[in-house]
């Protein structure tokens, strides 16, 4: 007869213990929670033992900073916090850092911060245009067709402006064209005699224009730039795009404060 039965058999017999739970203790040689805690390397709930056993969870119910060395329920208080190890076997809490932020490290941790400084190309925009456009007027400008938008991120970014706008002016002595840059409808950039001042009237000439121009718009709303043009002289002819071969372009580009 086995010590399980003997025992379930005894009187009075144990009411809540069954033959088959008693079996299960057969061959134990010593504390069984011991044993359980050695395999498992133990769950505490609120005071942790001076030397923890590697593997230890425990559990913080009353949030108590002395306690600050083991792996906390309560550490991550915020969505997006994250654990790091500020010390060896030292779990620690990094609280989620702004909008925009990065992740970097000072003095060995993890920190969040601030992107580098300004001069960083932030967003490229480019525009072109291969329609031709003719004017003859010397006292109105008009759109030369080549345009680009862009929004900047930051009321403190800058935008880079490049153009190569090409150009064409029909013999005329004395001449040439009147070329500038708009954002929105403030001209930011003006040349009154773009090109090449024309002495000879049998002279024709296709010209590409460019400018570069770094702008501070201050403003985080869709600006738009564009290039208008107009005859130096009135009665001759000019054109914007005169061959579709030769498109007109545009590239604007957020460089950060």
């Amino acid at each position: 007869m086995t010590k399980a039965r003997d025992l379930a058999s005894a009187a009075p017999a144990p009411s809540t213990v069954s033959a088959t739970e008693l079996g299960y203790l057969d061959g134990v040689t010593s504390n069984i929670q011991t044993q359980i805690d050695s395999k498992t390397g133990g769950i505490a709930t609120d005071t942790p033992p001076a030397s923890p056993t590697e593997g230890q969870v425990w559990l913080d119910t009353d949030g108590t900073t002395a306690d600050a060395n083991f792996v906390l329920k309560s550490t991550l208080s915020s969505t997006g916090d994250i654990f790091y190890a500020s010390s060896a076997n030292n779990p620690a809490r990094l609280g989620i850092g702004s909008t925009g932020n990065v992740l970097t490290v000072s003095g060995g941790v993890p920190a969040w911060s601030a992107p580098a400084g300004g001069g960083k190309v932030l967003q490229v925009v480019f525009g072109t245009t291969s329609t031709g456009v003719s004017v003859t007027s010397n006292t109105t400008f008009s759109d030369t067709g080549l345009t680009a938008t862009i929004t900047p991120s930051a009321t403190s970014s800058k935008i880079l402006i490049m153009t190569s706008q090409d150009l064409f002016k029909e013999a005329q002595t004395n001449s040439a064209i009147n070329y500038r840059l708009l954002r929105g409808g403030t001209a930011i950039v003006d040349y009154p005699n773009a090109g090449v001042l024309f002495q000879d009237s049998a002279i024709r000439l296709g010209v590409l224009q460019s400018i570069v121009y770094l702008d501070s718009p201050n403003t985080t709303s869709a600006t738009t730039y564009k290039t208008q043009f107009k005859n130096y002289l009135a009665g001759g002819l000019a054109v914007a795009q005169a061959d579709s071969n030769r498109p007109s372009n545009i590239v604007l580009m957020e460089i950060g404060a």
